[in-house]
């Protein structure tokens, strides 16, 4: 997809580690301008100036800091997105948070409920919110959004994640709905267990190797595995593809659970 990207802004929020800063990389290879969004500018410096260093232009690579559940944060990555580019053309939700610790539903206090909430559902709501009045002036543009295999099956905890997974799905769909007449189309991916250290440094030691049993192809997702579907969704090759979710999970939720 080299060059598909070309004159365009995409943003990418989750971008100091793991699945977001191998989507940033990729949309800067493919000719974007990234801009990388996390918490702290001191997580995203090494991210981008590993991109930039990789990159054709490295004046193109940009960095804004934001704690996303904060009133105005979103506007403020619109703002500072515009103040650097002109222009947002692609928005990519990857910021997320995982309750490592949270077990059964009466067992999960308030307080990662309204964290996990905060940081998977209403944060990425609040900038599809804040982009589209950018995108409809411009004529439309394109956004993928982040949900899980845990979005779309019942697991033995971490129900607050799920609950807010599924969320994004709805919200989506409902943004496919509302704003397709704009030319805009949302869609988002769906992980299976990716192999990063976020992410399995808050489960348990034993459960990567039960999801390993569990998946067909019997093996852990890479980010790259995600980078390229969300690149896909982002790009013109899916003009036609709008309200979807992707499942990109190794087939770990395609068939019936063992019963041995």
């Amino acid at each position: 997809m080299t060059g598909d990207f070309a004159g365009r802004t995409v943003i990418v929020t989750g971008a100091a580690g793991g699945i977001g800063s191998v989507t940033a990389a990729r949309f800067a290879a493919s000719g974007a301008q990234v801009v990388l969004v996390d918490r702290s500018a001191d997580g995203l410096a090494d991210p981008a100036a590993a991109i930039a260093a990789g990159s054709d232009r490295p004046d193109a690579v940009h960095v804004v800091a934001a704690d996303l559940r904060a009133d105005g944060a979103a506007g403020a990555v619109v703002e500072a997105t515009l103040a650097a580019t002109g222009r947002i053309d692609v928005l990519v939700n990857i910021a997320g948070f995982f309750p490592g610790g949270e077990g059964r539903l009466h067992e999960a206090g308030r307080k990662s409920w309204d964290l996990t909430l905060d940081v998977n559902l209403r944060a990425s709501a609040d900038l599809v919110a804040a982009v589209v009045p950018v995108m409809i002036d411009a004529g439309g543009g394109a956004i993928v959004n982040t949900s899980s295999a845990q979005g779309r099956a019942g697991d033995i905890a971490w129900t607050s994640y799920g609950v807010a997974k599924a969320g994004v799905e709805s919200l989506t769909r409902y943004v496919a709905t509302q704003y397709g007449g704009d030319g805009i189309r949302c869609n988002a991916v769906a992980p299976g267990l990716i192999a990063t250290a976020g992410a399995l440094g808050r489960l348990p030691a034993d459960k990567p190797a039960a999801i390993e049993r569990q998946t067909p192809l019997g093996r852990l997702g890479r980010p790259e595995e995600i980078a390229e579907v969300v690149l896909f969704l982002a790009s013109d090759r899916a003009s036609y593809l709008t309200g979807q979710v992707i499942a990109v999970d190794g087939g770990m939720l395609c068939h019936m659970p063992p019963t041995g």
